[in-house]
């Protein structure tokens, strides 16, 4: 796999605009909507993080840079989750607990690539049979009326994470107060409002300039993109060309959006 980008100064400054959000000290309940104040200070976080990543990506022409870029996405999300914890109310997870890994998990296509150059390295039988395994994950998957009967993610083995350093930002900010309420499947699940904002601000800001640039960047689930990437070698060239390759998979009408200019 590429090298990721070394952090850049700008999505740096992303973060600490992100941090600014006035809701850091209250609960996430699924009854308690945004204050004009935190849905004001969340746009403007959105658009700076936008802004920063746009600046970045435009002068960024080749293809691996392009994809890599997202590592600071990645960067960013941690640090807002680590700062966050380091001196407040811990969150009840622990290694092993793996609740939320039954849960559908949308990817940004560029960290679906990455995953998947990821998995490109292991030996070609093996590589077909974990392929083989993602299908019929895949196929369960779109089976499931609830979360309880949704198999977990195939990247979980033995209740741990097994691309955990390059996982999904939407794995990487999810947490809970209350592991109980994550075992019985509760629409209740207490989380920190303010670390929730301050990570979607940087995955919205970032998929918003990449969308900018003509590269599809809408989420996509993680089983099926990381399954059509590894059984189409093309696939990632042809979005790095503007191509609209996962929802031409999803039977939409293939778009090109990237200017090459």
């Amino acid at each position: 796999m590429t090298a990721p980008p070394p952090t850049t100064r700008a999505h740096r400054s992303c973060v600490v605009v992100a941090r600014s959000c006035p809701a850091r000290d209250r609960m996430s309940r699924p009854d308690s909507p945004l204050t004009a104040a935190e849905s004001d200070a969340f746009l403007r976080s959105v658009e700076n993080v936008h802004a920063a990543a746009f600046q970045h990506l435009s002068g960024t022409r080749d293809q691996a840079s392009v994809v890599g870029f997202v590592v600071q996405l990645q960067r960013g999300i941690d640090a807002v989750y680590q700062e966050r914890f380091r001196q407040g109310a811990k969150p009840d997870c622990q290694s092993g607990c793996s609740y939320c890994c039954h849960t559908r998990v949308e990817a940004l296509p560029v960290e679906v690539f990455r995953i998947a150059q990821h998995l490109s390295q292991r030996a070609g039988t093996q590589l077909n049979e974990f392929k083989d395994r993602l299908k019929k994950q895949v196929s369960a998957a779109d089976g499931a009326l609830s979360w309880q009967d949704r198999p977990a993610c195939i990247f979980l083995e033995d209740d741990r994470c097994s691309i955990y350093e390059i996982r999904p930002g939407v794995c990487r900010k999810a947490h809970s107060f209350d592991a109980m309420k994550c075992a019985t499947g509760s629409a209740d699940i207490p989380e920190d409002l303010g670390l929730l904002l301050d990570a979607e601000a940087l995955m919205k800001g970032t998929s918003n300039a990449y969308e900018q640039l003509g590269f599809e960047s809408a989420g996509v689930e993680l089983g099926y993109a990381v399954l059509q990437t590894l059984s189409d070698p093309t696939l990632e060239a042809r979005w790095y060309r503007g191509e609209r390759v996962f929802s031409q998979k999803a039977g939409q009408s293939p778009e090109s959006g990237r200017d090459e200019g």
